[in-house]
């Protein structure tokens, strides 16, 4: 094993030493400095600290902004990012992010049954101001009313200037707007340092889970390294992720329907030839695939591999990679195991 010139570093003896492990010991030892802290050579986080003329924001805002996230937890956290970012551009009062609650997932959390709110509002007091719902502005039959918001659709990968032009111009007529969808709504490379930091101090600082979701998530990996030593894969082989790359052909006719008519419900028409998308990369790799990579890489039937989500196909495309890996690949899908 080829353990590179970062454990020759300061370890000359030690390089030397490693022909006469084992195979076990040799892997251990891997792990641990793999798992173990590097030194920063001169690399600090973006978001350390804010330039010295990056002012709070002022006490009167533009007017209220909202954003429907949609994507995975993923996406949906890059367009908080965002959403923060594009309140400090038209200077405007972000009210808390939406989150997609009906799509695939079907989770009802919300961002506050996930993120700590107050943690989120406190830590980017002097970015954006931010409130958890929209104000009063009267009643109507005994019944309290709230601004109603103008709804955009922003371009895909809009430019600042978008956001100071024709949302900013919308906000000031209308009081509030909802963009909607909001996934990579905002161009990803700009070239202001302080916005770019500004995405680093929401993702990195400001978006904290809540307690009890760190509760459980550290019982749950307790309980995974409990059994040895482990690998948890996100295969992305599920049906909107299926649907919206166009990769069919692979499967049976039922299930082609199941993601044809999936896809026409939820994204935009578009015509997509599966040789063609997976050609250039626009597939998820098989289970099967995934399956001989592990075991090029060198991990054998001694692994423990924990599949995150679910596979599309079910209980026949899990025979598939028992059938054709298994033999090198130990996966399991006992879920209530982790729970217990």
């Amino acid at each position: 094993m080829n353990l590179g010139s970062s454990f020759e570093v300061g370890h000359g003896n030690e390089h030397n030493s490693l022909t006469h492990l084992t195979y076990q010991e040799t892997t251990q030892l891997v792990a641990d400095r793999l798992r173990s802290s590097t030194p920063s050579l001169g690399w600090r986080s973006s978001a350390a600290s804010r330039n010295p003329e990056w002012s709070p924001p002022p006490e009167r805002t533009n007017g209220y902004l909202l954003v429907r996230c949609n994507g995975g937890l993923n996406q949906q956290r890059g367009a908080i990012c965002n959403a923060v970012l594009a309140a400090r551009i038209m200077n405007a009062t972000l009210v808390l992010p939406a989150l997609d609650t009906n799509s695939f997932w079907h989770d009802k959390s919300g961002f506050s049954g996930i993120y700590d709110v107050r943690h989120f509002i406190t830590s980017l007091a002097n970015d954006v101001k931010v409130v958890t719902t929209l104000p009063l502005v009267g009643v109507v039959y005994k019944q309290h009313r709230r601004i109603k918001p103008f709804q955009l659709r922003p371009p895909r990968n809009a430019l600042p200037n978008w956001y100071e032009t024709v949302a900013l111009a919308k906000m000031k007529e209308h009081g509030a707007i909802l963009l909607s969808p909001f996934s990579h709504r905002l161009a990803e490379e700009l070239d202001n340092l302080d916005y770019q930091r500004l995405r680093c101090r929401v993702n990195y600082h400001a978006l904290r889970f809540r307690e009890d979701v760190m509760s459980l998530s550290s019982k749950i990996v307790a309980r995974l390294r409990a059994e040895g030593q482990f690998l948890a894969i996100h295969l992305r082989f599920e049906m909107d992720m299926l649907a919206f790359a166009g990769c069919t052909d692979i499967f049976t006719v039922a299930e082609q329907a199941m993601l044809v008519k999936y896809r026409m419900e939820n994204f935009a028409e578009k015509t997509l030839h599966y040789t063609d998308r997976r050609l250039i990369g626009k597939c998820p790799l098989t289970p099967e695939e995934v399956g001989l990579i592990l075991r090029a890489l060198g991990y054998d039937n001694s692994t423990h591999i924990y599949i995150a989500a679910g596979i599309f196909g079910g209980t026949a495309r899990c025979n598939n990679i028992c059938i054709y890996v298994y033999v090198y690949v130990h996966i399991f899908f006992q879920r209530r195991h982790i729970w217990r």
